[in-house]
């Protein structure tokens, strides 16, 4: 799919249909896991090279960030930002000093989100769309991480109760802080991306862009290093919760292990005393008397009833 975006049309985007000629005036063309004749048409519209997914998948920053004559050529090899399963997809940008040319493989809310927006920002040249593209991406970024951390506040009173949790709930908890790392993982490597991408544009300053895309870029980068430490406390908490979860199972399985042997050891007297008494030794006079069988029988739970009682004086039973 090809999506062009002209000057003065505010959010009314086009869908490039075969054998149609674009518009003048194009400040945008949005390439959407592009066939080869919306390829062959963006490339004889802008007369740039459109990279393909090798190229801006490529780990190499010097493959993903660079320059050629008038174009900078931006990549971002693992960008989501979709709710639910959506694996991450790369995305390329090229920008000349006249139009935004991007290519990615999947639907973008940031995207969607920027191409809404055009009317509030009046775009006027590539680099407004640029700055309006990264803002976007960057605020749906920031909502996610927050609601990350609204999870991670209802997910630790779940943990820190005062009622004992099982084993079972104790996995659920960790499973959850799993999936929270998962997404918080994802909005990493897209805002790892992206702040490269503002350094790089800034440290060029092309001539053609304006001052105040300059600004707006500035503003991107500050809002970047913020959501950085923000990612810092995150993944902080997220560990916390999680070796808390584990203690707390630890707890739990050392309780049932202090209680086996608590245990064993009070059944060594009983097992000790019915040992002797089963010899079947010739002279044994106290299995002669009237009543040996309940006094055997009575020793032996006794035996074994004051260790236990010991054990609890002590307060070895206990869950705590």
């Amino acid at each position: 799919m090809l999506i062009i975006h002209e000057q003065g049309k505010g959010s009314e985007a086009i869908t490039w249909k075969a054998n149609t000629v674009l518009p003048e005036g194009v400040l945008w063309l949005d390439l959407i896991n592009p066939t080869d004749d919306e390829r062959e048409c963006a490339r004889k519209a802008t007369g740039l090279r459109i990279p393909c997914r090798e190229d801006i998948d490529s780990l190499a920053l010097s493959s993903r960030i660079r320059t050629d004559d008038d174009a900078m050529y931006l990549s971002i090899p693992n960008f989501a930002d979709c709710k639910g399963d959506q694996p991450p997809s790369p995305v390329g940008l090229v920008i000349t000093s006249r139009i935004l040319l991007t290519l990615r493989f999947g639907q973008s809310e940031a995207f969607d989100l920027a191409a809404r927006n055009s009317d509030k920002h009046r775009w006027r040249s590539s680099a407004d769309v640029l700055a309006t593209l990264l803002e976007s991406i960057v605020n749906l970024a920031a909502e996610r991480m927050e609601q990350v951390g609204v999870n991670l506040r209802a997910l630790s009173e779940r943990v820190f109760t005062p009622q004992r949790m099982g084993t079972p709930a104790l996995r659920n908890c960790m499973l959850e802080v799993g999936k929270l790392e998962g997404q918080q993982t994802r909005n990493r490597s897209s805002l790892l991306g992206i702040q490269r991408i503002v350094s790089f544009v800034r440290s060029k300053a092309p001539e053609w862009m304006a001052d105040d895309v300059e600004v707006r870029l500035r503003v991107v980068d500050h809002d970047l290093r913020a959501l950085d430490e923000f990612d810092d406390q995150l993944t902080n908490k997220l560990q916390f919760l999680l070796d808390a979860s584990l203690g707390f199972i630890n707890t739990d399985q050392n309780h049932v292990m202090k209680v086996l042997t608590v245990v064993s050891v009070a059944t060594v007297p009983p097992v000790i005393l019915a040992g002797i008494w089963g010899m079947n030794f010739k002279d044994m006079p106290e299995l002669a008397l009237p009543y040996a069988y309940p006094i055997a029988l009575g020793t032996i739970l006794l035996s074994m009833l004051i260790p236990v009682l010991f054990f609890k004086w002590r307060g070895w039973l206990s869950g705590d």
